[in-house]
């Protein structure tokens, strides 16, 4: 036998064998070392497009923001004509909104040819105490803002049937990032620019405005308080017997010209004022509603409200926000009412100069032990010792109160029964119908509602549909003015039979974010 060439061919074939072994395990080897390499080029890829994604809502938050500062036309009164001015407050005369600036602020504004606004009306300023914590973005509303993925992209808001609503809430972020930036703010004009330098002159309604706790925003009412003093005539003895004498008749020496100095009349904001101007959009409608000192004074027994408001009020404003307190005076007695409501409400404020605006009175509610005394009677009808809907009360010129649904006391205790959902009005219907969306913690609803039909237990059952809880556990809030609706036994609580008209929801659009209680 030829042990050699078996042996042979046996080492060849081995040989082979081997190598096609080899040949094998590459393969394999490759093909896992490509699926690695493609899996690292689609991560690369997902986070470029994450880091490009999160750059484009960066570059829309700020386009948004800037965009309702130029719907605004809101200018900076630095000395470049943009940037922020920062002036020091002191005391001055006047019943109104009117504020002193320096002269240096009157060269700025011709300078930068701000002296043509629109319709004749006066300059019009916004004037805050500005959050020091404040960065930008601080609404949580802006910070989920994200850019469309492309033109048919819409939001949750604007899709075709909430075009509408979509117009109406788009300036709902923006005014809340205004609460974040400043602790609180309102909105004036000018009498004069005759203040000292880094000076500016503000009359006791302007710094009630800013110092009123409610007028905070919710995310700056748990903030430090803001400091407060009183301003002192330097032309005052120095002896401090002789500076409290000053003080004690500083009201009867002084001239109370409006925008004259004020030593000592009323407690000031004790830190730098940032003053922007913008142009507020023309009122059409207000709801003020009386103090309860007012009450007490009988303002609901005045014969002529209407006369009153225009002897007074429209001579010392020229524009309304939300939050504002307003004085008129009828036969040497002073009546306060607080701005509740305006129309338009996309800045929530106006100006009420060259303008005809429909005033409306809200219901106030009085303490207990004024309940129980008899309100006498006048030609304007007995008062309703309840609150009511910024919608009820007393019109402007009316002799006579509008309809009030008084609302019987509810008990905790009790649970709600059931409520099924009401049916939504015809696709067609646009006239008295108000879109409502729900937002809460799980995510958003929507719902239309008839405001002359439905009643507020619909809507409660529409909310507790979407959060699955009992309709006593929660309440309904808005969110910039904020306004709560409680079916708990709370000094907020509706009437569950009320229509929605007759708790302040008109035609159009709102939105709810639900709190539990």
């Amino acid at each position: 036998m030829d042990f050699a060439g078996a042996a042979e061919r046996l080492a060849r074939d081995q040989s082979k064998l081997r190598g096609r072994n080899r040949s094998r395990g590459g393969i394999a080897i490759s093909a896992k070392a490509r699926q690695q390499a493609e899996y690292q080029k689609k991560q690369q890829a997902k986070l470029r497009a994450e880091r490009e994604r999160k750059k484009k809502d960066e570059a829309h938050r700020k386009h948004y923001f800037h965009d309702c500062q130029r719907s605004l036309k809101e200018k900076g009164l630095g000395s470049s004509g943009a940037a922020e001015l920062l002036l020091k407050p002191t005391s001055i005369h006047g019943d109104g909104d009117k504020i002193a600036l320096p002269p240096s602020v009157l060269e700025t504004l011709t300078s930068n040819d701000f002296s043509s606004n629109e319709g004749g009306n006066p300059w019009t300023f916004r004037i805050g105490i500005r959050n020091p914590d404040y960065a930008f973005p601080a609404s949580p509303l802006i910070k989920v803002l994200q850019a469309p993925l492309n033109d048919d992209d819409d939001d949750d808001m604007s899709d075709d049937d909430d075009e509408e609503m979509a117009q109406d809430k788009k300036y709902e972020a923006f005014l809340d990032e205004l609460g974040h930036k400043y602790l609180s703010f309102t909105h004036c004009t000018v009498v004069e620019f005759t203040q000292d330098e880094g000076n500016i002159g503000i009359p006791r309604h302007i710094a009630q405005a800013l110092l009123d706790p409610h007028n905070r925003h919710e995310a700056n009412r748990n903030s430090a308080d803001i400091p407060t003093t009183l301003t002192v005539d330097p032309a005052a003895a120095a002896s401090a017997m002789e500076e409290n004498d000053a003080m004690d008749t500083t009201e009867e020496i002084t001239d109370q010209t409006p925008g004259h100095l004020a030593w000592g009349a009323f407690e000031i904001p004790d830190t730098p004022l940032e003053i922007m101007m913008v142009q507020l959009p023309k009122g059409t409608g207000c709801t003020l509603k009386p103090t309860e000192e007012a009450v007490k004074n009988n303002f609901y027994g005045l014969k002529d409200i209407k006369l009153v408001l225009e002897q007074s009020l429209v001579r010392t404003r020229a524009t309304l926000s939300i939050g504002d307190k307003v004085s008129t005076w009828h036969r040497g007695k002073k009546f306060e009412l607080n701005v509740t409501k305006i129309l338009p409400s996309k800045f929530q404020a106006v100006t009420c100069i060259n303008t005809d605006i429909e005033v409306e009175f809200g219901e106030t509610k009085l303490k207990k032990e004024e309940e129980e005394k008899p309100v006498p009677s006048t030609n304007v009808g007995k008062t309703p010792n309840t609150t009511t809907s910024e919608n009820s009360g007393y019109r402007l010129g009316s002799s006579q109160p509008a309809a009030t649904q008084l609302s019987p006391p509810i008990s905790d205790q009790k649970e709600a029964s059931p409520v099924s959902l009401l049916p939504e009005p015809p696709a067609d219907q646009k006239v008295g119908v108000c879109t409502v969306q729900i937002r809460y913690s799980g995510g958003h609803g929507k719902r239309r509602f008839a405001v002359e039909t439905a009643q507020v237990k619909d809507l409660f059952g529409f909310a507790s549909s979407l959060v699955k809880q009992n309709e006593r556990t929660f309440r309904l809030v808005t969110r910039f003015p904020r306004r709560e609706l409680s079916l708990a036994n709370t000094s907020n609580s509706m009437d569950p039979e009320s229509t929605l008209a007759q708790a302040g929801i008109q035609q159009g659009q709102e939105m709810f974010l639900v709190e539990s209680l």
